[in-house]
C-alpha cells in the first residue's frame, strides 16, 4: 500500500516555495540589480572625467605650442613679446603651472617646459586611474550580474517547483476521482 503525503502538505511547500521565490525576487535580487546599476554609473562618470582630463592635457599641448611660438616669433624678429601679451600668456600658464615665470623669455622657457610636462604627467597618470578603476567596475559588474542570473534561474525554479506542487492538488483530486470510478465498476 502507497502511502502518500496529504495534498494540504503538498501544496503548502508550494505555497512557501512560491514566497520564497517572490521574497527573493523582490529583495536580493532588486537589490543586487540596483548595485550593478550604481555600477554602471560610476563607469560612466569616470568616461566622462576622462574626457575633461584628457582636454585638459590637450589644452596644456596647446599652450605649449602657443608659447613656443610667440616666443619663436619674437626672438626672430629682434624683439620681446609685448607686455599685454605676455601678461596674458604668464596669466593662463598660472592656472597649470605651480610656479609661472615673471617673464616669459626663451631663457625660462625650459622651466616653463618642465612644470607643463609635471601637469601633463599629473593629468595623465589621473586618466590611466580612472581607466584601470573602469576595468576594476567592469569585472565588478560581470561578478554582481553573473550572481543575479544565478539567482534568478533559482527563483524560477522554486516558482516551477511550486506551481507544480499546487497543481498537484487537482491532479490528486483527479486520481480520487479514477480510484473511486475504478472501486464502483
Amino acid at each position: 500500500m502507497r502511502r502518500w503525503l496529504p495534498t494540504w502538505v503538498v501544496v503548502g511547500l508550494g505555497l512557501l516555495l512560491n514566497i520564497v521565490s517572490a521574497l527573493m525576487t523582490n529583495f536580493y535580487i532588486d537589490d543586487a540589480t540596483q548595485q550593478a546599476n550604481t555600477l554602471v554609473q560610476q563607469q560612466q562618470n569616470n568616461d566622462k572625467l576622462i574626457s575633461v582630463v584628457w582636454q585638459q592635457v590637450e589644452t596644456l599641448e596647446r599652450k605649449r605650442e602657443h608659447i613656443m611660438t610667440m616666443l619663436t616669433v619674437s626672438d626672430g624678429a629682434g624683439d620681446v613679446i609685448p607686455a599685454p601679451v605676455e601678461a596674458q600668456l604668464i596669466k593662463g600658464l598660472s592656472d597649470w603651472i605651480a610656479q609661472p615665470p615673471s617673464r616669459l623669455r626663451l631663457a625660462t622657457l625650459p622651466d616653463v617646459m618642465t612644470q607643463l610636462d609635471t601637469a601633463q604627467r599629473t593629468l595623465r597618470d589621473k586618466v590611466d586611474q580612472l581607466y584601470l578603476d573602469n576595468l576594476r567596475l567592469v569585472e565588478i559588474h560581470g561578478s554582481k550580474m553573473e550572481a543575479i542570473s544565478r539567482m534568478r534561474n533559482l527563483a524560477l525554479f522554486l516558482q516551477v517547483i511550486g506551481l507544480a506542487m499546487v497543481l498537484a492538488r487537482d491532479l490528486n483530486r483527479r486520481d480520487y476521482a479514477y480510484a473511486s470510478v475504478s472501486k464502483k465498476r
